[in-house]
């Protein structure tokens, strides 16, 4: 079955709808956090970017906190944040992205943050964010989603005899190690 076949706008809803049946913290997050309250804050950042210069609009900063809640309660690096915002439809449902929206990439994420620690923010921030939640009556416990890499390894090609005696003990010369002195 390939993924790569025309989807309409209604199949989305039907899969947001189903992750919302499946587990809808982030919308409710979404819904109970007064978002506003970060703003004035957040406005008050200095940013090092020259627009002279050209590039690229910077992203939006109230987007940038949210992706930085959503890193610290899954417990994520950077490279997996971006990774899982391009792959679920509940962080980008979240962030307010739709399909086409551009998505920072991992060092943008990672500036972004040290960006509040060097204005010494990040902490007066999340402690924003916990209060808001406490004032409903949420206390988060932070979550894990693997951030795993496959690493190819040489295989071992052994024959059931010298298997045997390695598991006896008797270790084959070739698998003894003897630094040089």
């Amino acid at each position: 079955m390939s993924l790569h076949h025309r989807s309409s706008f209604f199949d989305i809803d039907y899969q947001l709808n189903k992750i919302h049946k499946l587990n809808n913290f982030l919308v409710r997050l979404n819904a109970l956090v007064n978002w506003t309250i970060f703003l004035a804050p957040l406005s008050t950042l200095r940013h090092q970017r020259n627009p002279s210069k050209g590039g690229r609009p910077p992203f939006d900063l109230l987007l940038m906190f949210k992706i930085l809640i959503l890193k610290t309660l899954y417990n994520l690096s950077d490279e997996n944040t971006e990774f899982l915002i391009r792959d679920r439809l509940s962080f980008r449902e979240f962030l307010g992205l739709n399909l086409s929206d551009r998505v920072p990439d991992a060092r943008t994420i990672w500036l972004f943050g040290e960006l509040l620690k060097e204005q010494n923010m990040e902490r007066s921030l999340f402690d924003l964010f916990y209060e808001e939640l406490a004032r409903h009556g949420i206390e988060v416990k932070r979550g894990c989603v693997m951030d795993g890499t496959f690493i190819d390894v040489p295989k071992q090609h052994n024959c059931c005899e010298e298997n045997t005696q390695t598991k006896k003990g008797h270790i084959s010369e070739q698998l003894v190690f003897e630094p040089e002195v």
